[in-house]
């Protein structure tokens, strides 16, 4: 037999080689066993990748000079370093059968051309079972995370992966920025690349990876691919399926649809609806009695800063006016210093405060009504999402067609679902700053 041997390590990073000795090890181990059987090593080999799927290319340039006549034997630690699954596993037992290779040596035994090629069929066989066992169970593992609400994967943005309980955490630092990334883009005025440019000087970078620079702003479509997951308002997508997770929103229902529609509004060229001007309406020109109209003005700055200003002015719908504009800020003041020369009358106060006191009442009944119908929708909505279920187990309905009436049977109970909340929480939330108008009113008597 000649004596030249490739020797060969692998090593990945899959669950199934933990156990397995570092490719370190590997090589001094199957060094001093080449010396102390005298075998000449022509050549090493290492490759850190999986053997589950063929087409390692230093295995298989191995191979290609074997059948070159450039060694007659192959050094590994163990027959599974070649192969975990049955194609790479076919060619090695084919190759030795038909003496191209002649020898394979591991640390324990030693594989022969006239050997039964039962063993290591077997061998080969068991290692590949081993790998599909394992791929099953930790699929079945992952879907049962997802059934239970934890994200099975890498956090996104604005969160974090506990290693202590395996599940999805706030990150408090990235999270706020993300939240004002969404209202900044709900608004209607700003482009992914504002909105790129605001995550960056706020201090988010790209991170650093082997062989390629990081601390730049992320991209215009990593942006997007974040203002429209609904993992930011509580649901992902795993396994071909939609989950709803046991993570904390970062984002409500609302917010997340309100910046669907600025970016299907922005894809149509269309602008988004700006919302009207505090002032608008209520004063007029006291130079030429026209109405006072406001206009927005948005800069951007080179480093990602969005500045927003809200002048008002005269409309000059009767012709020329010499009266120029003024900024908000301005104006607000001077409305103030106006107000603060008048007071209340307290017979108004008390008419006021009775009038507040019934309206309360009265909101109070309406949210009750109107949360009893949300969840009757929500009651709704879950038996539609049960019988959709059925549909398709019983394949009467497509994967495609599943998934897309199943996300909108969610989202709507999410949307539902926020309803409540904000009615329990917020149903009076206008009455407040009225009884402390009242109150301001009363104190300038």
């Amino acid at each position: 037999m000649d004596n030249s041997y490739f020797l060969y390590a692998r090593k990945s990073t899959d669950v199934e080689d933990k156990q397995v000795l570092s490719i370190d090890a590997q090589l001094n181990e199957l060094r001093s066993l080449a010396q102390r059987d005298g075998l000449e090593i022509a050549a090493e080999f290492v490759e850190k990748r999986t053997a589950k799927m063929p087409g390692r290319p230093i295995f298989n340039d191995m191979l290609l000079r074997v059948g070159r006549g450039e060694a007659q034997g192959i050094i590994c630690w163990k027959i599974d370093r070649l192969a975990r699954n049955p194609v790479d596993g076919g060619q090695i037992s084919w190759l030795l059968q038909q003496g191209v290779i002649q020898h394979i040596r591991t640390h324990d035994r030693s594989y022969l051309p006239g050997d039964n090629v039962l063993m290591m069929s077997v061998e080969f066989g068991m290692a590949n079972q081993y790998i599909r066992d394992l791929s099953a169970n930790t699929k079945r593992g992952l879907r049962e995370k997802a059934r239970r609400g934890d994200f099975p994967g890498p956090a996104p943005m604005g969160y974090l992966n506990n290693p202590r309980t395996k599940t999805v955490m706030l990150d408090r630092r990235k999270a706020p920025i993300v939240k004002a990334a969404f209202e900044l883009y709900a608004e209607g005025k700003s482009r992914l690349t504002d909105i790129a440019y605001f995550i960056y000087d706020k201090g988010i970078k790209t991170q650093r990876r082997k062989g390629g620079e990081g601390g730049r702003k992320i991209s215009d479509d990593h942006v997007k691919r974040i203002l429209t997951d609904p993992f930011y308002y509580g649901h992902f997508s795993y396994g071909g399926d939609i989950w709803r997770g046991n993570h904390t929103p970062i984002v409500s229902k609302s917010l997340f649809d309100k910046v669907q529609d600025t970016i299907e509004i922005r894809g149509r060229g269309q602008k988004a609806k700006q919302d009207p001007q505090v002032f608008c309406g209520l004063l007029h020109c006291a130079n030429c009695g026209c109405f006072i109209t406001a206009e927005e003005i948005t800069k951007y700055q080179k480093n990602g800063n969005v500045h927003r200003y809200v002048y008002y002015r005269c409309t000059k719908k009767r012709g020329p006016c010499s009266q120029s504009y003024v900024r908000e800020e301005v104006l607000t003041a001077q409305l103030s210093d106006l107000l603060s020369h008048y007071a209340l009358p307290p017979e108004w106060a008390r008419e006021l405060s009775h009038m507040a006191d019934k309206d309360e009442l009265e909101a109070e009944h309406i949210a009750g009504i109107s949360v009893q119908e949300l969840r009757a929708k929500i009651a709704d909505l879950n038996e539609r999402e049960s019988r959709l279920t059925d549909l398709y187990v019983s394949q009467d309905i497509d994967r495609d067609a599943y998934l897309e009436r199943k996300q909108s049977l969610m989202s709507e109970r999410k949307t539902a679902e926020e309803q409540i909340a904000r009615l329990k929480r917020d149903f009076t939330a206008w009455l407040q700053p009225l009884r402390e108008w009242i109150n301001e009113g009363l104190k300038l008597n």
